[in-house]
């Protein structure tokens, strides 16, 4: 050690048997025999080799004038592994270990993985991080950013271009108000309220106007005129009239029906029905004029309550069994109608039998507000001026 040392207290030392012990070879002169002194301080020069155990109770390092640690004070006895710039670790016992993934250059520390409760720093030379591991704001001029980012005031941005916009609620569509879009339910979606008139500047459609079209069989948005949609859509869907001129049209089983039967000549206003006509009203501001016959409603009655129908014209009542009373109509809905009502027993024998009652919802009948049928085949006709009922013909009582 390039130091004297002195052994002391060799009352419990025992180098070999006997008074006088070898203890000592001097590589450069040979053998030394010499003697220990047991009780006083004994200084030996030179560079010794000790061939056997040798123990003492201290061994003292004149230079550093204090004793030599032993090894039962040594901590570290023994390290495995390791090369240049390792960190020990200590492995228990009087062992430490050098890890080849672990090292220090005396500037950068390095290893495969690092955890630690606290990391304190700018953390610019970190790569790799899980970004769901910070719980802190980092500052955005400490990151490198992709496409379509940039820093903001040291705060992560993105870059609000071409219809973009950003505010405190977050990245969202800026729309104008005539760009016929709007966000519904969170949804872009084309909105024809939010489009400027076509005829605001006093124009209007033309054939090469464009429409938006879903082409379903394609699964595409695609565009087309005004002209090619009525060229080759609207006027294949149109239904076109049939026939020859002035015959009335109606709706067949998929187009446009008529025949030569029912016609209309504008010049001389003149319909023509070349057949029977049927309706429940029919109303005529002028004269008609019937070259064949004219069929009227008429039923049959024995019940003891009727109320005239919307249908009826004549009503024969057999009161052959019963009393019968009929009901008219209110008169304020019937305006100009007109009724036929005849007592027509089918026991003809029975002339003067129960009588027929005809009385009205509203109104009178006449200046009454009922009339009685008395004598068989008698009979009443009445007419609505749209407040009363009054008779404007009797045969019998």
């Amino acid at each position: 050690m390039g130091a004297s040392f002195f052994i002391g207290l060799f009352k419990t030392i025992k180098l070999f048997t006997g008074d006088e012990i070898n203890m000592a070879y001097n590589v450069l002169k040979g053998k030394v025999d010499g003697s220990v002194d047991q009780y006083g301080d004994q200084e030996i020069d030179g560079v010794k080799v000790f061939k056997s155990t040798i123990s003492a109770s201290v061994f003292y390092d004149t230079d550093a004038e204090s004793p030599c640690a032993t090894m039962k004070d040594v901590a570290v006895t023994k390290i495995v592994g390791g090369t240049a710039k390792n960190l020990l670790t200590y492995e228990g016992s009087s062992e430490i270990k050098a890890h080849h993934d672990l090292t220090y250059d005396g500037v950068t520390l390095q290893s495969h993985n690092i955890k630690s409760k606290l990391f304190i720093g700018s953390g610019k030379s970190l790569t790799d991080l899980p970004a769901n591991n910070f719980y802190e704001k980092i500052n955005a001029t400490n990151l490198n950013f992709g496409r379509g980012l940039h820093d903001v005031r040291k705060e992560l941005q993105v870059k609000a271009i071409n219809g973009l916009e950003v505010d405190e609620d977050g990245v969202g569509i800026s729309l104008s108000p005539t760009s016929g879009l709007s966000i519904r339910s969170k949804n872009l979606v084309v909105d024809p309220t939010k489009m400027q008139a076509i005829n605001l500047g006093g124009q209007n459609l033309s054939d090469q106007d464009l429409l938006i079209v879903s082409d379903v069989s394609r699964g595409a948005t695609n565009s087309t005129t005004l002209k090619n949609l009525y060229d080759n859509y609207i006027s294949i869907k149109m239904h076109r009239p049939s026939g020859k001129k002035n015959e009335i049209q109606w709706m067949g089983s998929n187009e446009f029906d008529s025949s030569p039967s029912f016609t209309y000549d504008e010049y001389s206003s003149t319909l023509s029905v070349d057949g029977k006509v049927k309706a429940n009203n029919l109303k005529v501001d002028s004269s008609v004029v019937c070259n064949g016959a004219v069929h009227y409603n008429i039923n049959k009655i024995s019940d003891k309550e009727y109320h005239v129908q919307s249908d009826d014209y004549t009503v024969l009542c057999d009161a052959s069994q019963n009393k019968i009373k009929v009901v008219l109509p209110p008169a304020v809905n019937n305006s100009g109608r007109v009724l036929i009502i005849k007592k027509a027993n089918s026991d003809k024998y029975k002339l003067n039998s129960n009588h027929i009652e005809v009385s009205c919802e509203e109104g009178r009948i006449d200046i009454n507000d009922k009339i009685l049928i008395k004598m068989n085949y008698s009979s009443r006709t009445l007419q609505s001026d749209g407040e009363n009922w009054w008779i404007i013909g009797t045969k019998g009582s």
